[in-house]
């Protein structure tokens, strides 16, 4: 497009401009929301690996018990408290990830409709 020769149209070239930043921001929208389809996803199957290490640990507890307390029950102890505090951190973790990636999604959503607003005002 000869946008310096001498049938030069700075309408076409607006909207031509408008439309690639229209193209670029849905792209951009697109791959946020991929990174929080694939983050959720990964968010529960390191829950799930975590929720099963805990039970595994927890009915190991309960064992340890049955047998009348033996020396492990302060590890075991010990290890359940450290999974429930790492599937509480993962779980803060995870929110404020998918946060900020839906605080950059909303951007984009009023940067894409202020494109919107600019045509529908050319067309007044």
């Amino acid at each position: 497009m000869d946008y310096l020769g001498d049938d030069w149209d700075f309408d076409r070239f607006l909207e031509e401009n408008q439309e690639n930043q229209r193209q670029r921001l849905e792209a951009e929208l697109e791959r946020i929301q991929n990174q929080l389809d694939r983050r959720d996803e990964l968010n529960e199957e390191l829950l799930d690996e975590m929720s099963s290490k805990l039970d595994w640990y927890l009915k190991r507890l309960e064992e340890e018990y049955r047998s009348h307390g033996s020396s492990n029950v302060d590890e075991l102890k010990s290890e359940v408290k450290r999974f429930y505090s790492l599937i509480r951190s993962e779980k803060q973790e995870h929110w404020n990830d998918k946060q900020r990636l839906e605080r950059e999604r909303r951007q984009l959503l009023r940067e894409i409709n202020e494109l919107t607003d600019l045509d529908f005002q050319d067309l007044l």
